[in-house]
């Protein structure tokens, strides 16, 4: 049995043709096993530790989220200014009229300046972790926490949007205060109180946080090859680290804004 001079070439080439397509839908792949498959997903994220298409994703998709969102700041205050001029519609509809062209202007800011706002906090929340998985004697390069990162900012991303959900259900005209365009959907359910810091540390603990920490522990011990105690460590550490920077920024900015 004769064997063509080319068929192993061919069959190399082949085997390399398969090889270059994997490694081009490996991002995508990345990103579904985030929600089907996640361990399937930190093993190419370890290997291949893709990151630019899903955060150009995510900024895609937050800057729908910006233009969504933007009405419900302007009935934030149309709501108090109703509240503080009872009976004088026309008033209230002139100065609306003033915050809305204010706000257009405002909003093409946001837009233009939210993908350097993302960027700057997955940096930060990368460079905070790759940190922590060198403390706790990780095996990882940066584009690895990385690309962990990104991936796992599609759970905040879709909490966003859940949030956003929440509050139409609930009804616009409920939104009095800034505090407000924060739907409840944790402990903060049957928790909240006065005081916006405490509330802070109810909200942390919801159904989209649990899931993105159990995530990331998983994905601390498969990428940076941690074991699965100093994962779930390292997963404390961060989610204790971001709710206090995140009760101190909203308690400073309940004293300094009016409700």
């Amino acid at each position: 049995m004769t064997e063509h001079p080319g068929s192993i070439h061919d069959g190399r080439k082949i085997e390399t043709t398969a090889d270059h397509v994997q490694g081009r839908n490996a991002w995508l792949e990345a990103l579904i096993g985030i929600f089907g498959a996640p361990r399937q997903s930190f093993e190419i994220i370890r290997s291949r530790n893709p990151w630019l298409a899903p955060l150009l994703l995510l900024v895609a998709g937050s800057a729908a989220l910006a233009m969504a969102s933007a009405p419900l700041g302007l009935q934030v205050m149309r709501n108090q200014l109703t509240e503080r001029l009872p009976g004088n519609p026309e008033q209230v509809e002139a100065m609306m009229a003033q915050f809305e062209q204010t706000a257009a202007a405002a909003r093409g800011v946001a837009i233009a300046t939210g993908p350097l706002t993302l960027a700057l906090g997955l940096a930060v929340q990368t460079v905070f972790v790759w940190l922590l998985a060198i403390a706790l004697q990780g095996r990882l390069r940066f584009a690895q926490s990385l690309s962990l990162m990104v991936h796992l900012g599609v759970i905040t991303h879709l909490k966003g949007w859940a949030n956003f959900l929440l509050l139409h259900v609930r009804g616009t005209d409920a939104i009095r205060s800034q505090l407000d365009l924060q739907a409840p959907m944790g402990l903060d359910l049957l928790l909240a109180g006065d005081s916006a810091t405490l509330n802070v540390v109810y909200a942390s603990i919801n159904p989209f946080t649990i899931w993105s920490l159990a995530l990331l522990a998983l994905g601390a011990a498969t990428v940076f090859e941690v074991p699965q105690r100093k994962a779930w460590l390292l997963a404390a550490i961060y989610w204790a680290a971001a709710t206090a920077f995140t009760a101190a920024t909203t308690g400073l900015a309940a004293r300094l804004m009016p409700t």
